[in-house]
C-alpha cells in the first residue's frame, strides 16, 4: 500500500482512537502524566514510572510510543498494528478498546511519551489528553528540517503547557527567554535542576523543596540524573513521601540504549547510548567519558540524522567536543566528513581517528585493540548508523546482546539492506 493510502488510513483512524482514548481517562479518572522535550523522554519518562509505582498503579509503555497513532493506543496498553492497514488488526484493536473502557482498568496514572516531528503535533496531543502533570525535559535542535529554528522548537514544546494543568521544566535546558516568551501566565509551573524547586545537594542529597534526601543513583552522567530529577518533582507533585520518592529514585535503572553501562571484552568497560544522538545528548555523553578514571577514553559516533541544514557544524561542534578522547571512531556520511575533521581542527592527533564505513566495521577495529580498563562510549542516530552493532561486537557476554536496541528480526532486516557488504 503506498504512501498516500498510508496517509489516508491514518487520517480516518485516528480521530477514532483519540476519542476512545479520551473516554477511557474520563471514565476511570486517570491521572495523566505526559513527558515532552527535544532529548531525554524516554528515560525521563521510565523513571517517573519507577518512582511513582512506590504508591500507584502506573502504566507505561516501554520503548518511544510516542507519536500520533501509537499515543492513543498507549493509554489501553496497545500497539498499532502491523501492518498499519491490517483491517483485521484494527478491529481486535477497537474491540479491546471497548471492552477496556466498560471492564475494572488496572492503573491509577498513565505516563506518556509524547514526540513531534512537525509543528502542531504536540498541540494536538493536548486537545484530548488534558495532563494533569506534563514534563518538558529540554529545548534543544531536533528534526530541524521540519522547524524554522530553535524558536520554534521551543514553541512546540511548550505548547503543551496550554493543555496541562500543571507543567514541570527542566530550567537547565530550556533557555531563560524561551520560558518568559512561552509560558508567561502559566502559573502551575513548577522546575528542576540547578536553580529548580528540586535539585541535586552535594554528597548524592536530593533537595525536595523544604525536605532533602539522600539517595543512591545508578544512573551515568549528569544528564541521566536529570530525569531523576523529573521524576521526584513530578512524585512531589502527587503526593509521594520523601520515603517513597528515595526508594524510588534508588530503583531507577538505565533505559536500553541510553548510557547503559555493559561488561566489554578483554577487561574493557562499555557506555552504550546508541538509541538516538544529537548534539547536546552527544555532548554530555562525552563529558562523561571523558570522566571516567581509569584506561583510554574509546568513542564511537555516528552520525546525527534528521537535523537539517546546520546539521554539518552541529557534527562539528560534537567533533570539537571529542578531540580530547583517546580513539575516535566514526560512523556515516555526515560523522565521517564533519565530526571527525572537527576533531582534528580541535587538537586530535589524526592517528586517533578512524573513519568506519559501517557499524560492523567500527566494531571489529574497537574489538583489536581494546584491553582492560578502558571505556568504550557507542552513540549515534539510527538509520546509516545503528552503533548498537558496533557494541554487540565488543560485549563480554555475547547474551548481554539482548540488552541492546534495535535488536527484532524487522530491524535486522532492515540492517542488511543498509549495509549489505557488512
Amino acid at each position: 500500500m503506498g504512501t498516500p493510502m498510508k496517509a489516508t488510513f491514518r487520517r480516518l483512524i485516528r480521530p477514532i482512537i483519540e476519542f476512545q482514548a479520551k473516554r477511557l481517562i474520563a471514565s476511570k479518572h486517570l491521572t495523566v502524566v505526559a513527558v515532552a522535550g527535544s532529548v531525554g523522554k524516554t528515560s525521563t519518562k521510565q523513571a517517573i514510572a519507577t518512582v511513582l509505582r512506590q504508591k500507584y498503579r502506573v502504566l507505561v509503555h516501554r520503548g518511544n510510543y510516542n507519536d500520533t497513532m501509537s499515543v492513543p493506543l498507549a493509554v489501553f496498553n496497545l500497539q498499532v498494528p502491523n501492518p498499519i492497514w491490517n483491517p483485521f488488526g484494527w478491529i481486535a484493536v477497537m474491540l479491546l478498546m471497548e471492552y477496556t473502557i466498560w471492564r475494572r482498568y488496572a492503573y491509577e496514572v498513565v505516563v506518556l511519551e509524547l514526540g513531534t516531528d512537525h509543528p502542531g503535533e504536540l498541540p494536538h496531543f493536548m486537545t484530548y489528553l488534558k495532563p494533569d502533570i506534563s514534563v518538558v525535559t529540554a529545548v534543544a535542535p531536533e528534526h530541524m528540517e521540519n522547524f524554522a529554528d530553535l524558536a520554534a522548537v521551543a514553541a512546540e514544546e511548550l505548547a503543551v503547557a496550554k493543555g496541562s494543568k500543571k507543567l514541570v521544566i527542566n530550567t537547565d535546558s530550556i533557555a531563560a527567554k524561551y520560558q518568559k516568551q512561552y509560558l508567561a501566565g502559566h502559573e502551575a509551573t513548577i522546575t528542576y535542576g540547578e536553580a529548580g524547586v528540586v535539585h541535586w545537594k552535594p554528597g548524592d542529597h536530593l533537595a525536595l523543596g523544604k525536605d532533602t534526601i539522600k539517595v543512591l543513583p545508578q544512573v551515568l552522567g549528569d544528564h541521566s540524573r536529570q530525569a531523576l530529577l523529573s521524576a521526584a518533582t513530578v512524585a512531589r507533585e502527587l503526593g509521594l513521601s520523601p520515603g517513597e520518592i528515595m526508594a524510588g529514585v534508588d530503583a531507577v535503572r538505565p533505559v536500553a540504549g541510553r548510557m547503559n553501562p555493559l561488561p566489554g571484552i578483554n577487561g574493557s568497560f562499555i557506555i552504550d547510548d546508541t538509541y538516538n544522538s544529537s548534539p547536546e545528548a552527544a555532548v554530555a555523553a562525552l563529558e562523561v567519558l571523558s570522566q571516567s578514571k581509569t584506561g583510554r577514553h574509546i568513542a564511537i559516533l555516528g552520525s546525527m540524522n534528521e537535523l537539517g541544514a546546520d546539521s554539518p557544524q552541529y557534527h562539528q561542534a560534537v567533533g570539537t567536543a571529542a578531540a580530547g578522547v583517546d580513539l575516535l571512531v566514526t560512523i556515516g556520511d555526515l560523522a565521517n566528513s564533519n565530526l571527525g575533521p572537527a576533531a582534528l581542527v580541535a587538537g586530535l592527533d589524526p592517528t586517533k581517528w578512524v573513519p568506519a564505513d559501517s557499524p560492523y566495521a567500527a566494531g571489529k577495529h574497537v574489538a583489536l585493540i581494546v584491553k582492560t580498563g578502558d571505556v568504550v562510549l557507542a552513540k549515534g542516530s539510527q538509520n546509516g548508523v545503528f552503533a548498537e552493532e558496533a557494541v554487540k561486537l565488543l560485549l563480554a557476554d555475547p547474551a548481554d546482546a539482548a540488552k541492546l536496541v534495535r535488536q527484532s528480526t524487522a530491524w535486522a532486516r532492515t540492517k542488511a539492506a543498509q549495509f549489505p557488504n557488512a
